[in-house]
């Protein structure tokens, strides 16, 4: 299996939702010094994160879990029943938050990440969703 993108892929497409711009940038830097993955569009709660991932429908969106105003939790609910498209791998910095990722998953969630993160994992994490967004475009 090869690290690079088959070229005829489109490169996926990730929407950033997190409340710490320090967190946005770091994630935003990673995903800039990789081939096939592309940030389209960033959010700092989860009302502002359903209007990105309306406009930009991402294949893939990574959102906190606890936000001011709307958490990620509630803002997951909603995604995944209006926009099945997008997949959604939830962040938490929460230690013992057991409960909030048990309850991320229950709701959809394809992975929960812990904060801080390791980049090799959000590489992982873009591999499967680039092979598995390009198999099911394969299928039909």
């Amino acid at each position: 299996m090869s690290d690079a993108p088959n070229a005829e892929s489109k490169p996926l497409s990730v929407v950033l939702i997190d409340d710490s711009k320090v967190v946005l940038t770091q994630l935003e830097e990673l995903i800039a010094s990789l081939d096939g993955v592309e940030v389209v569009g960033t959010a700092c709660d989860g009302t502002s994160a359903i209007r990105v991932i309306r406009e930009a429908h991402p294949d893939l969106a990574i959102m906190d879990i606890v936000m001011p105003g709307m958490d990620g939790l509630a803002a997951l609910r909603i995604i995944n029943a209006n926009f099945s498209d997008t997949r959604v791998a939830m962040l938490s910095s929460l230690a013992g938050a057991a409960s909030k990722a048990e309850e991320a998953f229950r709701l959809g969630a394809i992975q929960v990440i812990s904060k801080p993160f390791e980049a090799s994992i959000l590489e992982a994490l873009f591999e499967s969703e680039r092979e598995r967004r390009d198999r099911e475009a394969e299928e039909g």
